[in-house]
């Protein structure tokens, strides 16, 4: 909140302000998921193939591609969100107590 006080006191428009938020979001949030996918996924892969070798069958991996799709979506939307709610507010305050921590 600090941040963006500073940027809204220097003069910069909501739309400044909130591209600045999502850009901020997007990094972190793509970040996260390609971390979670990569991880998830290398997890998955191992752990059918550890079966696969117990019960001696051919190793077939489908994964649910569309389930990782629609998290991908809603992670993206609700970080819009997240954004425009969180610059409404903070045009709600003064810039003067959001810079004094209030």
């Amino acid at each position: 909140m600090w941040e963006l006080g500073v940027l809204r006191s220097m003069g910069c428009t909501r739309r400044q302000i909130t591209s600045v938020i999502v850009y901020e979001l997007v990094a972190t949030t793509l970040a996260a998921i390609t971390l979670g996918y990569v991880c998830g996924i290398i997890v998955s892969v191992l752990s059918i193939a550890i079966f696969h070798i117990i019960v001696e069958l051919p190793m077939k991996i489908e994964l649910p591609w569309k389930t990782l799709v629609q998290i991908f979506i809603f992670a993206v939307c609700s970080m819009i969100a997240g954004a425009r709610y969180g610059t409404a507010i903070l045009f709600k305050k003064n810039i003067a107590g959001i810079l004094k921590g209030c």
